[in-house]
């Protein structure tokens, strides 16, 4: 199927599949579907997603089935377990389902006032993601990531030494502190530091926007701080442009300005590099503190990622060395499993469609539970045991079902991000765990949550004992 078909009245509505004009109103689902609505159960729903993440999802599967009608957000939504019809989605083959209008409906519609549509990597899709996801493929290339690399190792270097002098670190708090500046130096290359500031804070004001009930500036500071958020990243990127097409840095924002084949207008561009900046270290952040977690809770698998890192040879590491390193990769997707950063990806159908033996109108909101699927029982044993074997080459529960575990997405828009990410993961746990073992200074039992990040409870708060 080459062309996309949507519903006509859809279509009038969006103007455009690929780079929709409006996020219509998410229709109510049939309540011949099994599941819950009304306002007590939204408000439920909130409360509970925010304070104990995938486990509500976990029990309404449990009480409904695979496929059950929930609200998120006020808005009714189809909530996906069933790992055939997560894979069907995520791949898209048959071009029935809009990312744009998913994540417009969760976080992007009326944030931004003075245009339709955001512009981000999130807010397009088919052709129109095609062009914008090739302006950005050049910035990472493993050459590029090798570049990258070498930024994020110093920082580790720096703060971990550091870490070990006091003994006592606040991980959550601290490791976001860090990959924050690491992102910085890798991504926009802005040197002044309340510059700096500037730009993590409107980050953090547009995140926090994503949980906000109410979608109104007037009733909701979050939302309205959320819209100013984005006004400021693009403002202030846009303006970097011409200094940067003079005198390109390394960073990924220099090698966008850089590009000379792209149709895109310079406020285009700075529209999908702000999309990036989104990801860049708030999500890796919050997959690593959830890591430290897990591995203070569990010595032995310190013990054995610092042998692993230890027989891959001394710091800095190079790539050849890091894809040696597969118990890292073992725990790291464990922990992705176990504590997953995103919990759905938000699809809207383009027509009418069926899912699960479900009949949905155009325009149904769905989650695909990419991340929840991880604590499903069908395909994990034990799913809320720490158990990073179960990724080994002869257990590999992840590799019975391909709908099963993809914590970066999924199809076009799986996360461009994901292989810097996973180096940055192993770079930063050779260099801690060859310094120093962990514990937690007060031991506790966490749970995963939503920040709107998926990421474990508590502070994190860790003992530092340097090693031998």
């Amino acid at each position: 199927m080459n062309e996309v078909q949507v519903d006509p009245a859809l279509l009038e509505h969006i103007r455009s599949a690929g780079t929709p004009h409006a996020a219509p109103k998410v229709p109510e689902l049939s309540r011949s579907i099994p599941g819950i609505s009304g306002f007590f159960a939204n408000m439920r729903v909130l409360y509970r997603s925010l304070h104990d993440g995938v486990m509500l999802a976990s029990e309404l599967r449990e009480i409904h089935g695979d496929v059950f009608r929930a609200p998120f957000l006020g808005m009714s939504s189809l909530w996906i377990w069933d790992a055939d019809e997560i894979h069907k989605i995520l791949k898209n083959d048959d071009k029935a389902w809009s990312a744009a209008l998913g994540w417009d409906a969760l976080m992007f519609e009326g944030l931004d006032p003075s245009v339709a549509n955001t512009g981000s990597l999130l807010s397009v899709d088919f052709e129109d993601h095609r062009v914008a996801r090739k302006l950005v493929q050049p910035a990472f290339t493993l050459k590029a990531i090798e570049g990258y690399l070498e930024i994020a190792d110093r920082r580790f270097e720096e703060t971990i030494a550091s870490w070990v002098r006091d003994r006592v670190v606040p991980f959550k708090a601290e490791v976001r502190k860090l990959l924050a500046r690491v992102a910085n130096e890798i991504f926009t290359g802005i040197r002044d530091p309340n510059e700096i500031a500037k730009v993590d804070r409107a980050l953090t004001h547009f995140w926090s926007g994503m949980m906000s009930v109410a979608r109104n500036p007037w009733i909701s500071p979050t939302y309205r701080r959320s819209r100013e958020g984005l006004a400021t990243l693009i403002r202030t990127f846009l303006e970097l442009v011409p200094a940067r097409r003079e005198a390109p840095g390394t960073d990924v924002f220099s090698r966008l300005c850089a590009v000379k084949d792209s149709d895109m207008s310079d406020e285009a561009m700075v529209r999908v590099f702000v999309s990036i900046m989104f990801g860049a270290f708030d999500t890796t952040s919050a997959g690593m503190t959830s890591m430290a977690y897990l591995l203070a809770k569990h010595p032995e698998w310190q013990d054995r990622l610092r042998a692993e890192a230890r027989s891959a040879g001394a710091a800095p590491i190079d790539v050849a060395a890091m894809k040696q390193m597969k118990e890292h990769e073992w725990v790291w997707k464990e922990t992705l499993r176990l504590m997953p950063v995103n919990g759905f990806l938000p699809r809207r159908a383009l027509r009418a469609v069926s899912v699960g033996g479900h009949d949905l109108p155009a325009g149904a909101l769905v989650a695909p539970l990419n991340g929840g699927i991880g604590r499903h029982p069908r395909w994990y044993a034990n799913p809320l045991v720490f158990d990073p074997e179960r990724f080994s080459p002869e257990r590999a529960e992840d590799r019975q079902h391909p709908g099963i575990f993809n914590p970066f997405g999924s199809g076009a828009h799986a996360c461009i991000g994901m292989q810097l990410a996973n180096m940055e993961m192993k770079i930063f746990w050779h260099r801690l765990l060859g310094a120093a073992s962990i514990e937690l200074e007060t031991d506790y039992e966490a749970r995963h949550t939503f920040t709107p990040m998926g990421i474990v409870s508590g502070p994190v708060q860790l003992a530092l004992t340097p090693a031998e």
